[in-house]
């Protein structure tokens, strides 16, 4: 239901408007060529009436994406890192089995190789041979600087012997006990030997206004295991205000260069990105290392849930 205002005029135009959420859907759903139905003004306020359409995908029966708004999720995954100016070359993806992430590093000419590792063939092949999902992802897939592997990360680390530019890891939420050891600080050790002296490795980090404590421990588990990090999170209307952990071998300096790609999501000034509210950063009080002998994080994940 939109919001419902008894006495319009008492009030502040402005105070009459949608939050973040709804400026941040809206402005997507008018980029991505939907209907917009009907614009105008009645006495009281501004309406608008648009017609869209999206493409879900959902795994267990709980939502991976909406094309409404994925691109402000893996815009801000993929050009925050790649606007620091390192030099990219190679790139490893854990997760993003859809193909999104991939859509937006391939953008970049300066990247020769891709390396994809996800547990799921069939959400890749999906990836590939569903029409509205292979245009949606561009093709991703049938670029040839890309290697799909089709197997589990943590095997994948273990016998990797590469070393990557940029790391991107699209993990699943840590729902349960096993989930929670794919953000555990042994991981997190071997992937430090991953990357490139001048790399960097950002990961997906859960929703801040849902599971803070999450958040801030993920960052906390990647700097007991060896890393600086940088946090930053952008508000995407399908999911909340979602957060990522930027982590590099030696101190991180928020210096950008203008993103050499195509973009439509992301904000003039990327360092607004990494700006917390009080009420977020007191959570970092209660974050804990997530290790293979401790692992807490689903229990927080829960108790956060709840």
């Amino acid at each position: 239901m939109g919001k419902q205002h008894d006495e319009p005029h008492k009030m502040r135009e402005q105070d009459t408007y949608g939050d973040d959420w709804d400026r941040a859907g809206l402005k997507e759903l008018l980029a991505g060529g939907h209907d917009r139905l009907y614009k105008g003004k009645s006495k009281f306020q501004d309406i608008q009436v648009i017609s869209a359409r999206d493409i879900r995908l959902y795994l267990n029966e709980q939502l991976q994406f909406s094309s409404l708004d994925e691109r402000i999720y893996h815009e801000a995954f993929v050009h925050v890192p790649f606007a620091l100016g390192k030099a990219t070359q190679s790139v490893l993806v854990l997760g993003g089995g859809d193909g999104l992430a991939l859509r937006e590093i391939l953008k970049y000419s300066s990247v020769k190789e891709v390396d994809l590792v996800d547990i799921d063939g069939k959400v890749v092949e999906l990836a590939k041979q569903v029409p509205v999902l292979a245009e949606l992802n561009e093709q991703a897939f049938f670029d040839k600087r890309v290697t799909a592997h089709i197997e589990d990360a943590k095997l994948f680390i273990e016998k990797n012997k590469k070393v990557y530019d940029v790391m991107i890891i699209d993990f699943p939420d840590p729902t349960n006990e096993l989930l929670a050891s794919l953000y555990a600080k042994e991981l997190f050790e071997k992937f430090y030997s991953c990357l490139s002296d001048d790399g960097i490795l950002v990961c997906q980090s859960n929703a801040l206004d849902a599971t803070p404590t999450v958040f801030w421990s993920i960052g906390l588990t990647l700097e007991q295991a060896g890393f600086h990090t940088k946090q930053y999170h952008t508000i995407i209307p399908s999911f909340g205000d979602w957060g990522f952990q930027m982590a590099a071998k030696s101190e991180i300096t928020l210096q950008f260069q203008t993103i050499n790609a195509p973009y439509r999501t992301l904000p003039k000034e990327l360092s607004t990105l990494f700006a917390f509210t009080p009420v977020y950063e007191k959570h970092k009080e209660n974050a804990i290392v997530n290790s293979e002998s401790d692992l807490r994080l689903h229990d927080i994940f829960r108790q956060e849930n709840v």
